[in-house]
């Protein structure tokens, strides 16, 4: 190869790389063309919002907040690892949770439907109307009352007790005060022959025995502590 072809093969190497500089300058005089609008109509921005700002925040403020941030560096650590135990949490639970949100909503509907929520405003009316009408005193004697009524409650529950109760209230369901007439006491003794007056005599005469302890010794039915007799001194 002669020294001529060596020189045209370097002048075009040059060439090459000329215009590949050439190119990338206008790429990079395009690209300042079209950044240097932006960027001008940012710092005006800029200059507007600091002549807002201008003497409500300094340089100082500035620092100081840098200073708290670079503080809570540690706690916003701690804040995102407690995030991540959510997330795993959430993850974890999700997939039992997931299928029961329709079940829930569909729950929650046919409590709308059925008047709850509106029965349970009502009920919150109430009580905020009781709360209102009443002492702290008051509501403190209504608790004791409330103690008082549970414990009879539970006596309620005593199935001798539930029967007779039962077979009162059917006895005076079948009660037609309307056939009831003025009585004497001879027609008194002859109403007492019927097998039915003999069983009412026998039930009011053990009624009436039992009448006698209501008087007591001071201590209510219930039995509970609230009631209990003071204890005497010797």
């Amino acid at each position: 190869m002669t020294n001529e072809e060596l020189i045209l093969q370097r002048l075009e190497a040059m060439e090459e790389r000329i215009a590949f500089l050439h190119e990338r300058a206008m790429g990079t005089k395009y690209f300042i063309e079209e950044v240097t609008p932006i960027g001008n109509h940012a710092f005006r921005l800029m200059v507007e919002e600091l002549q807002d700002v201008h003497g409500r925040v300094h340089l100082d403020d500035i620092f100081e907040l840098l200073r708290r941030g670079l503080r809570g560096v540690p706690n916003l650590n701690y804040c995102l690892d407690q995030l991540e135990n959510l997330i795993d949490l959430w993850r974890t639970m999700h997939p039992a949770v997931a299928p029961t949100w329709p079940h829930i909503i569909e729950g929650l509907g046919k409590w709308e439907q059925d008047g709850v929520f509106a029965k349970l405003t009502a009920l919150k009316g109430a009580g905020g109307k009781v709360l209102d009408a009443n002492t702290p005193e008051g509501i403190e004697k209504m608790g004791d009352a409330l103690a008082f009524m549970t414990v009879l409650l539970q006596k309620l529950a005593d199935p001798n007790v539930q029967a007779f109760l039962a077979r009162a209230v059917d006895m005076l369901a079948k009660l037609d005060l309307s056939q009831a007439k003025p009585v004497g006491m001879f027609g008194m003794v002859g109403a007492l022959g019927s097998r039915e007056a003999k069983e009412g005599l026998g039930v009011a005469m053990e009624v009436l025995k039992a009448l006698g302890s209501l008087k007591g010794d001071g201590c209510c039915a219930c039995g509970c502590a609230a009631h209990a007799p003071a204890a005497k001194n010797d």
